[in-house]
């Protein structure tokens, strides 16, 4: 219940920017700024212990590109993950936005992909319930098709994106009635409209030739660099919709998918992506059409009363940084039969058919057996790099734990039976895998071969590649048994 998350009308809010005037030097703003923040910080943590309270953004120059934005922008976009929306979903900020402000704010539910279809329609519809100014928009940048079941034991399955896979992203046809709905004619969006209709014509045909190709075609996006211009006040009312173009604010906490929605709505990768929280540290803009400016904002994480342990698992708190990782990985595995997905073995059974109670400790050691993970001097099972790599196949949907909204156990059948469902498995058929655009390989949990080639990542160790980036070609199988080729790729 997202009220016992972030306790509406309580301290739990987010730092206003102060009153200011054109009067006022550079030094008073600044600060007037920081002594109005470290109040802010003053009445939280004077109100909650530290044990209760969640990790939050405690920089003021992050909480700057936020206010930035905000003034920037004639649409807010904010972009949750669609297993935990109410966790990305600060009610405050939609207070500020839709009655400070008075701008439209669109609620994105994104990475639908990861979530079953009858899941995502009911939260649209518990957010329409509850916030009834919201526009809802269903995205995800790398739509699969839901038609085909998912076995359980395929949780370790990896799609090698290739090509021009950003243009199938499912989406930017809602987000764009979205904003017509908004701007009523008082913005130009035929251009918009026109390159959807381009990009879904070319992904249609499916000529794709390479990331070379894909670097060439098509017209170049400008690309506005933090300037010391943008980041002058620009007043507390500004002209709506100047020279005819609409700005469009991208905001949420870290990995809910801002960068890839950046891309998908572009139809190439024009922002890097990252799992490690913090990758985007400055707002930048991005120009879709002559009249539609995209603007993407640092992730922020505002204040909350949500269990470390879950914050761990939506990827907000940064894994290289967690001393203790076995309570998070004992909340994933009371969830999810992680065991059973991996098919792991007890560390202490001698008989594999037999029944033993499993705990967050063992969950860890039969997955470093199982993985080739030891030690450097003892050459024992390396368990806090196990538990590290079983938190990023969480964080990164490989193991996905997705949440209910209050209420959705007794009318599952009625979400599963509902018209939007069935529409929902219908577009995300259409925009299915199709010719060489997308390759869907199955990782079998086997210490073979048949995964050469593929480096592995120390558990301490961020993911700072890019999520689209395809993995080694194979290569010669240099021993017998290669612990490292389990999931095919450098993630863990």
């Amino acid at each position: 219940d997202i009220r016992e998350v972030y306790q509406p009308g309580s301290v739990l809010d987010f730092p206003r920017r102060p009153p200011w005037s054109y009067e006022m030097s550079k030094e008073q703003l600044m600060s007037q700024e920081e002594r109005s923040f470290q109040e802010y910080l003053g009445k939280i943590h004077g109100a909650y212990t530290s044990e209760k309270l969640s990790y939050f953004e405690h920089n003021l120059e992050t909480w700057r590109q936020l206010w930035r934005v905000l003034e920037m922008s004639d649409i807010v976009l904010l972009i949750t993950d669609i297993r935990h929306p109410v966790v990305n979903f600060p009610p405050a900020l939609y207070e500020y936005v839709t009655g400070e402000l008075g701008l439209a704010l669109v609620l994105v539910l994104n990475k639908v992909d990861l979530a079953p279809p009858a899941l995502v329609v009911a939260w649209k519809h518990y957010f329409h319930q509850c916030y009834p100014q919201l526009h809802i928009v269903l995205f995800t940048s790398f739509p699969r098709d839901t038609r085909t079941p998912q076995e359980p034991g395929g949780v370790l399955k990896k799609n090698r994106r290739r090509g021009k896979g950003w243009t199938r992203a499912l989406g930017p046809e809602q987000l764009l009635r979205a904003c017509e709905a908004i701007t009523v004619g008082k913005v130009d969006l035929s251009s918009w409209r026109e390159k959807i209709a381009r990009d879904v014509a070319g992904a249609s045909w499916g000529n794709v030739s390479g990331e070379e190709e894909e670097e060439e075609d098509g017209p170049a996006v400008l690309v506005e660099q933090l300037t010391d211009s943008a980041m002058e006040p620009t007043g507390p009312s500004r002209e709506r919709y100047k020279d005819g173009v609409v700005t469009i604010g991208c905001i949420g906490f870290p990995n809910v998918g801002k960068s890839s929605l950046i891309n998908g709505l572009v139809g190439r990768k024009v922002v890097s992506v990252s799992r490690t929280p913090g990758h985007t540290r400055y707002f930048q803009t991005y120009f879709l059409t002559p009249s539609v400016k995209l603007c993407d904002c640092p992730g922020l994480i505002f204040p909350s009363l949500l269990p470390r342990q879950l914050q761990v698992l939506a990827g907000i708190y940064p894994i290289a940084q967690i001393q203790e990782p076995y309570t998070s990985v004992g909340y994933l595995a009371s969830r999810i039969p992680v065991q059973a997905l991996l098919h792991l073995r007890h560390p202490e059974a001698e008989d594999p058919s037999a029944e033993h109670p499993w705990c967050a400790w063992d969950i860890c050691e039969a997955w470093a057996e199982k993985r080739g993970y030891k030690t450097a001097k003892a050459a024992r099972n390396d368990v806090y790099r196990a538990a590290n790599s079983l938190l990023r196949l969480a964080v990164d949907g490989r193991l996905s734990l997705c949440f209910y909204p209050p209420g959705y156990s007794e009318q599952r059948g009625t979400w599963e039976s509902h018209p939007e469902t069935a529409e929902l498995v219908l577009s995300q058929g259409r925009v299915g895998p199709a010719g060489d655009e997308e390759e869907e390989e199955e990782e079998e949990l086997s210490s073979s071969c048949e995964e050469e080639g593929e480096e592995d990542r120390d558990a301490d160790e961020e993911g700072e590649g890019d999520e689209d980036t395809p993995t080694s070609d194979p290569g010669s199988c240099l021993t017998a048994r290669n612990p490292y080729a389990l999931l095919g790729e450098d993630e863990c």
